[in-house]
């Protein structure tokens, strides 16, 4: 145990950092930061997106400074981000407006390449002195200004003694540009040694157009969290030494009255003071109707308060909100790893130095012995150049790289628009995959807040006497039957005392001492195993369970004192969300802590059979079904709300929490419905189907053009179709280029997909 508990604090000692990181073109450069970072001593686990161009540090303070973390990444070869949102967003539109001017420069040197190379000989245009080394001039500017990034990329991997996409982009374009540049100096016949500058222009210039284009499609796939945190006003106004003054948002301090017009979005976490209206909290549930919000109620920071002025007092302001929670969520789901990206990146690991092993023994081949007999009227080194530079170039694993993690952030944004806020990429794969749903009934299948529905004494005290005893117990408990019973006596206007030696058996019922008298309640199996004789009550708990009620026994000083009939009403949404659930192939089971007929009676509403339903269940047997089911094949999904649920949340294969449940069942959860929908749970597993069939779509995009093209590349259908059949290397760079962009388009296009309709 202390061990336990010694690894519990070192945890809590560490600080998380996340900052942007600039200069990554791969998965591989993401995965070159994070080992050079985690070599850092005093860095417990960095997770590194290129997707998103971040890193994720939890480190221990006392052992390493932000500073050093900032020097591990530069090692690295790569820059460091400013960490603010807004001047962070700033660095990377001048990063990408400057890659944009260079993309421009790049497209009219290679157009003008073009023009000087193949419409002076081939269109009758006239020629000039100086043309060929004007063509070198132009390639070079194209080489070593336009795709300067490539090398700068190249040599960060060799430093780090591994390869990346830009190993190669460099490599086949320098080969290309040496090679034309040898036979230019040294006077060689260009028609038996034909140069390549223009391949060498070509090669730089389209991959530099696929970047562009990558990048503001990545933008695109990721906005959902910039979308959320726009949402928070930056202005407010306060109430301070009795005057309403305007302050920026970041300065207000919980307990400070805030006043809110209407129209304007709420700065702050807090609970509504004074004033009536209505709160448009579509950006955090994903609910379209507005939210009626009055004394008592809270409201949230970013949602629009649409009617009436509002006083509000500040509970959370900046990073401390729902909201900034929430995007914090949504960043850490879209940087984490999902299980299909295992593959990817073994594969990934391995695929560029095959590569150029593969394109040497191409080029050798083809310089040996393969010109000669397929190509003669080309020289064999210049035939061998051709096709190693082909070869490197179509081979580029960007869009493998780029096919998983793009998919998965925009997938994880849509939840985030939705209401669903889903915790990990592994979540969101795993629940395309469940075959059964278990759900709670209590505040999952109902709505939550049920009421007393009769009340029968059984002793010598009165039912007020009794409620109040029951509610002093009850009075700190989270379940919906402990607060209905708390309801009861506030309704009744029954003063309730305290109560101490509170000792609750979860699920079951609790044990109290209310001014020196010994109270206990719950289910009948509870009370009677403390050897209290419930026969008189055996009338009305077979009306009230006859009827679908809940019933809470009570026991005073030992002796039997009333019966309590509790009643939930099915939530509205549960019965479409079940049967939307059964067409999409998975099986359902309500399980609950009530007596049997309660449970059918529920159910029946709710269009389940009997055989759907697991009644008078402990928090532990809910684990243990979970397990059962687990451990008979089947992928399982529990949906819960209250703290008996989280052993059973935490044992699924998907734990689903609603957003109105406890922090504990929210905390153990891999997915938080925020809107209080169980529909939503549907759109959840409509939404990661879709998700997971986008990236097989871009794997099998990615796998199947590197296997169908690096045979065409490397020239092995030119014994068959002639020169016809032969690959440039420009034309190779631009059809690499067109494979990341589908993979991007196909993903950025996953952000329009709407789960509920389909």
């Amino acid at each position: 145990m202390s061990s336990i508990a010694s690894e519990a604090e070192a945890i809590d000692a560490t600080e998380v950092l996340t900052v942007g990181v600039g200069g990554m073109t791969c998965n591989n450069c993401a995965r070159s930061v994070a080992r050079h970072v985690s070599d850092v001593e005093g860095v417990v686990d960095a997770r590194v997106s290129f997707a998103l161009e971040d890193a994720r540090i939890r480190f221990d303070p006392t052992r390493v400074t932000r500073a050093r973390l900032f020097e591990a990444i530069a090692d690295a070869g790569y820059s460091v981000r400013p960490e603010h949102a807004e001047e962070r967003e700033a660095d990377e539109e001048a990063a990408l407006d400057a890659k944009r001017r260079r993309m421009f420069v790049g497209l009219a040197a290679s157009a003008a390449i073009m023009v000087l190379g193949m419409g002076v000989p081939k269109l009758g245009l006239p020629d000039f002195p100086l043309r060929h080394e004007t063509i070198a001039a132009l390639a070079a500017l194209v080489l070593f200004w336009v795709g300067r990034d490539f090398h700068v990329g190249a040599w960060r991997a060799a430093r780090s003694r591994t390869t990346n996409m830009d190993t190669l982009v460099s490599l086949g374009a320098c080969v290309a540009f040496f090679y034309s540049l040898a036979v230019l100096v040294t006077g060689a016949d260009p028609a038996r040694f034909p140069v390549y500058f223009e391949s060498a222009a070509m090669i730089v210039t389209l991959v530099l157009v696929g970047k562009v284009l990558e990048a503001r499609g990545k933008r695109e796939a990721s906005g959902a969290v910039r979308a959320l945190l726009d949402r928070q006003p930056e202005r407010a106004r306060v109430e301070r030494d009795g005057e309403i003054v305007e302050c920026a948002a970041s300065e207000i301090q919980p307990g400070e009255r805030v006043h809110v017009r209407p129209g304007e979005r709420l700065p702050v976490d807090g609970v509504v003071l004074e004033g009536t209206s209505h709160a448009d909290e579509s950006m955090l549930s994903g609910e379209s109707l507005p939210v009626r919000k009055g004394p008592g109620d809270r409201v949230h920071a970013g949602t629009v308060n649409r009617q009436g002025a509002l006083v509000v007092e500040t509970r959370a302001v900046g990073d401390a909100t729902i909201l900034a929670d929430i995007a914090r969520l949504v960043r850490e789901a879209q940087a984490s790893r999902a299980p299909i990206e295992a593959t990817v990146d073994r594969i990934a690991a391995i695929f560029v130095p095959t590569m150029i092993v593969v394109a040497t023994g191409v080029g050798v081949a083809w310089w040996a012995f393969g010109a000669a007999t397929w190509l003669p009227s080309t020289d064999p080194l210049a035939a061998g150049i051709l096709f190693a530079a082909s070869t490197l170039l179509i081979s580029c694993p960007c869009a493998m790289g780029l096919a998983t993690p793009l998919a998965l952030v925009a997938g994880t944004g849509v939840g985030a628009r939705r209401g669903l806020l889903i915790k990990s990429a592994a979540a969101l794969e795993s629940m395309g995959e469940l075959d059964h749903v278990i759900l709670d009934k209590t505040g999952t299948l109902t709505l939550g807040r049920p009421k007393v529905t009769r009340a029968t004494a059984a002793g010598s005290d009165s039912i007020e006497q009794v409620l109040a005893l029951a509610a002093a117990a009850e009075r700190d408990s989270e379940h919906p039957l402990a607060r209905a019973i708390v309801e009861e006596a506030k309704e009744r206007a029954i003063d309730v005392p305290r109560a101490s030696d509170v000792r609750a058996d979860a699920g079951q019922g609790l044990a109290a001492r209310v001014e020196s008298r010994a109270v206990l309640l719950g289910s009948r199996r509870f009370v009677e195993a403390a050897g209290v004789d419930l026969a008189a009550l055996d009338e009305a708990s077979a009306e009230a369970e006859a009827s679908g009620a809940s019933t809470v026994f009570v026991a005073v000083d030992g002796a039997a004192a009333a019966l309590f009939a509790v009643a939930d009403a099915p939530d509205p949404s549960a019965r479409p969300a079940l049967e939307r659930l059964a067409s999409l192939g998975l099986g359902l089971t309500m399980s609950t802590g009530d007596a049997r007929p309660q449970a059918l009676a529920i159910a029946s509403q709710l269009g389940l059979e009997p055989s759907q339903v697991i009644a008078e269940v402990l928090p532990a047997d809910k684990a243990a079904q979970v397990e059962a089911r687990r451990g008979s094949g089947e992928r399982v999904a529990m949906i819960g709300d209250g703290l008996n649920d989280a052993p059973a949340l935490a044992s699924a294969d998907v734990g689903i929490a609603i957003g109105s449940g406890t922090d504990v069942a929210i905390e153990a959860a891999d997915v938080v419905l925020v809107r209080d929908d169980l529909g939503a749970l549907a759109e959840a597993i409509v939404l990661s189907r879709r998700t997971v069939r986008t990236i097989r779509q871009n794997l099998f995009w990615a796998f199947g053009y590197n296997v169908a093209a690096i045979p065409l590349a490397a020239g092995l259908f030119v014994p068959w179709g002639g020169e016809s059949m032969r690959l440039s290397p420009g034309i190779a760079a631009g059809a690499m280029a067109l494979s990341s962009l589908f993979v991007v388009s196909n993903s950025v296009r996953l952000r329009r997909f709407d789960p509920s309709r389909t």
